[in-house]
């Protein structure tokens, strides 16, 4: 994500990320580890979080963010010392993230690709245009990039012409 986004999440809520340059206790030293698409997502996760704990006599020490990133095409959100309610909260961003794609934020239906030997939810315009920065513009040739888990399973795909 662009540090400078990043900065605006760690100065909005910083009794969550008091351990960000602490390898030891924390892996956000590296930073929060997706594209800018999911900025919105995880700002509306720490502000739900935080008025949750508000609303509960504050934020307890032991509650800090160990680590932000994409896997698999989802958002991973870890804590240390969460109760359930504050899991549930994070178990529902990360199904959301399903749905938003990671690089410009676009919602819509489920953007889960693996065509580009990875995983990663993005909208039709981002994969294109990533399809295109990857093998280059070829005339009207289909090319199939979709993966035959996604065929064997049904998972949502494009072939697309590039």
């Amino acid at each position: 994500m662009d540090k400078k986004l990043e900065q605006k999440i760690y100065k909005r809520y910083p009794e969550f990320f008091k351990h960000r340059d602490d390898m030891h206790a924390s892996l956000m030293c590296f930073g929060m580890e997706c594209r800018d698409g999911w900025y919105n997502l995880i700002n509306n996760l720490c502000k739900d979080i935080h008025s949750y704990y508000m609303k509960h006599g504050g934020i307890p020490e032991s509650f800090y963010v160990t680590q932000i990133k994409e896997k698999w095409g989802s958002l991973r959100f870890y804590t240390s010392g969460a109760p359930e309610q504050v899991h549930k909260m994070i178990a529902d961003a990360e199904h959301k993230s399903f749905y938003i794609c990671e690089i410009c934020g676009t919602q819509g239906e489920l953007f889960y690709r693996d065509e580009l030997s990875w995983v990663q939810t993005l909208c039709d315009e981002c994969l294109d245009k990533l399809i295109r920065e990857k093998y280059g513009y070829m005339r009207d040739k289909e090319e199939d990039f979709v993966s035959s888990w996604q065929k064997k399973n049904k998972a949502p795909f494009k072939i697309i012409k590039v």
